[in-house]
């Protein structure tokens, strides 16, 4: 079997970041944010899987969509934001929500507020 082709993840120079803003001011987002904490890993998924999930990651977003909307896929305004990205960049995105990583420093996480310092935010509501 070849090895499989790693491209780099998306970054800011990427980006339209007009056409991206728009997509966050109708779903009501915050703050949205690259983590560049984040690197393409190697292509070695476990035996079982015939290929690791974040291979088909092209970037990696850190998003805030303000009080109450918390939580990866309980509210369908994520899902929204993730498909209209996708629709906009061909490119699949990777969407952690800030308030979690938020609760993660709270609770004494290590490295997590490392990944909130170095975010690159690419939107933030005016």
């Amino acid at each position: 079997m070849a090895a499989a082709e790693i491209k780099p993840l998306l970054t800011r120079a990427d980006l339209p970041l007009d056409a991206i803003a728009e997509i966050c001011r109708r779903w009501e987002v915050v703050e949205m944010a690259i983590d560049t904490t984040e690197s393409r890993p190697p292509p070695s998924p476990p035996e079982w899987l015939d290929r690791s999930p974040f291979e088909l990651v092209d970037l990696y977003l850190i998003v805030d969509f303000g009080p109450g909307k918390r939580r990866f896929g309980a509210k369908k305004h994520h899902f929204n934001v993730v498909d209209d990205l996708y629709e906009l960049l061909g490119s699949r995105v990777w969407i952690c929500d800030k308030e979690i990583l938020e609760n993660l420093v709270s609770y004494g996480q290590e490295g997590t507020q490392r990944i909130l310092d170095v975010r690159d935010v690419i939107y933030a509501a005016g």
